[in-house]
C-alpha cells in the first residue's frame, strides 16, 4: 500500500514540476525579430487603397476609369511589396508568409473586381469583396502580432 501512495505522489510531484517548468520555459521565450517598419508601412498603404476602392465600388460611386488606375497602382505596390519581402532573411520567414498571403488575397480581390466590370456579375463583386476582408482582416493581426513582437 505505501509503495502506491508513494508512486502516486511521485507522480503528482513530477506533473507539477514538468509543468511549472514548460510554463516558465514559455514566459522566458524570446520575442521574434521585428522586420522593418516600411515593409507594414507598405502594407498599411495598400491597405487602404484596397479599402478605398472595394468600398467605392461597392456603393456604386466609382468611374470605370479611376478604378482601373487605382487597380493598376495596388497592383504595382503589391508587385513591388512581395518582391521585397521575399528577399527578407530565412529567419523572417513567418512573417515572409503571412505578408505573401495577404498580398494574394488582395490579388485575388483585384482579379474579381476586374471580373466585375467586365461581367457586371455581383457575384464576382461578392468574391472580391470576401477576398478582400479575408486579406484586411489577416493584414489587421500581423500588424498586430509584429507591432507586440518589440514590447
Amino acid at each position: 500500500m505505501s509503495f502506491k501512495k508513494l508512486s502516486i505522489v511521485f507522480a503528482i510531484t513530477l506533473i507539477l514540476f514538468t509543468s511549472n517548468m514548460s510554463f516558465s520555459h514559455s514566459l522566458s521565450a524570446s520575442a521574434p525579430v521585428p522586420i522593418s517598419n516600411r515593409f507594414i508601412k507598405d502594407l498599411e498603404l495598400i491597405d487602404n487603397n484596397m479599402y478605398l476602392l472595394i468600398k467605392y465600388v461597392a456603393a456604386g460611386n466609382y468611374k470605370e476609369d479611376k478604378v482601373e488606375k487605382d487597380i493598376k497602382f495596388i497592383e504595382a505596390a503589391i508587385n513591388t511589396l512581395t518582391a521585397e519581402t521575399s528577399k527578407l532573411p530565412q529567419r523572417d520567414n513567418d512573417v515572409i508568409l503571412s505578408m505573401q498571403s495577404i498580398l494574394n488575397y488582395y490579388k485575388i480581390s483585384l482579379s474579381r473586381l476586374k471580373s466585375y466590370f467586365e461581367t457586371k456579375d455581383p457575384d464576382n463583386l461578392i468574391d472580391a469583396i470576401v477576398s478582400f476582408s479575408s486579406g484586411y482582416d489577416s493584414s489587421n493581426k500581423l500588424r498586430q502580432i509584429i507591432g507586440g513582437a518589440g514590447k
